[in-house]
């Protein structure tokens, strides 16, 4: 990435596309000194050894993007960096569970090493790799096969069910289908951990809307209860197009909405007070037209399981 002239911030130095400063684009400029300077100033932050960042650009970040500018810094330090694994994953866009603790590449031949916040993969010969804004990366398939094996269940299964999710309305394709994610795995074979890759592919699915409805799911096969019907269409009266159930129990009488935490919230203090009534008019209908109860609840309650389970057991849904 060339480094493009820019004025925001202490002296005005040059920055790359990605609002990254490095020692040595500075240095073409005769700014080195005043890099410096900032520096111990706190006026920019070090990211990486000679990559640097305005200081004001980090407080307005969250921390998935704090670490989205590590990960593009250890690509300036690099020459051919390949990012794999969870990092793959931010880069590509999928959500993840938390933020990654580490920088994750592709080792350069087939020994791997971890190394100041970096970890290089051992090469297998095998990876497939795309391009992506002028970055090196692990196909999504691929990146999906690498967090699978090291990462817990939850946060693989958030990754591969946003890759493979089918929206209902609209054009856009699924990031990847199921068969390429069978294809990756089986190119990769054997290798180490494979059962744990093999768990996530197992049960990941198009039909989560949200890395919500990904832990909901989770956490009732971990609770012991039935295993749900995944966006059950119903047709209100009145309504051409049909309402989808987040999780149904037909032959218990019960169906469940995970309801993400700013569904109802124009900001995080505000209220839409229309959209609750609307929702409400909904869940009137749908129990009008199916005679069951309805059970919601918030990522809070299905990350600490014992909510969740009790909202589903007053409910009427039996555990196992």
């Amino acid at each position: 990435m060339s480094p493009t002239s820019s004025s925001a911030g202490a002296a005005g130095f040059p920055t790359d596309s990605a609002g990254l400063i490095t020692a040595r684009d500075a240095k073409a400029v005769g700014e080195q000194r005043s890099l410096l300077s900032a520096h111990r100033s706190g006026a920019v932050v070090r990211l990486r050894r000679g990559i640097y960042v305005h200081a004001a650009r980090q407080v307005e970040q969250r921390a998935l993007d704090r670490y989205r500018d590590e990960v593009l810094a250890v690509g300036r330090q690099r020459r051919s960096a390949i990012f794999a694994g969870m990092t793959a994953a931010v880069l590509h866009g999928l959500p993840v569970v938390g933020v990654p603790a580490e920088v994750v590449l592709l080792a350069p031949g087939h020994s791997g090493r971890r190394r100041n916040g970096v970890v290089e993969l051992a090469r297998r010969g095998v990876e497939e790799i795309v391009r992506e804004d002028g970055r090196q990366i692990t196909s999504i398939p691929e990146t999906i096969i690498e967090v699978a094996r090291t990462a817990t269940m939850l946060e693989a299964l958030v990754i591969a069910d946003a890759a493979l999710r089918r929206p209902r309305f609209g054009t856009r394709e699924p990031r990847c289908t199921s068969s390429e994610l069978f294809e990756a795995f089986h190119r990769r074979l054997p290798f180490p951990r494979s059962l744990r890759v093999a768990a996530v592919l197992d049960r990941a699915t198009p039909d989560a809307d949200s890395p919500l409805e990904t832990l909901s799911r989770l956490r009732i096969e971990e609770l012991g209860f039935p295993p749900p019907v995944l966006q059950l269409p119903v047709h209100r009266p009145g309504r051409a197009a049909a309402s989808y159930l987040d999780f149904a129990w037909p032959e218990h009488g019960v169906w469940g909405e995970a309801d993400g935490a700013t569904k109802y919230r124009a900001t995080d203090d505000v209220v839409r007070p229309q959209q609750l009534l609307e929702e409400k008019r909904r869940e009137d209908e749908l129990r009008a037209v199916t005679g069951w109860r309805c059970a919601r609840w918030s990522w809070r309650d299905a990350w600490d399981r014992r909510p969740l389970r009790d909202i589903l057991i007053r409910a009427g849904l039996p555990p196992r």
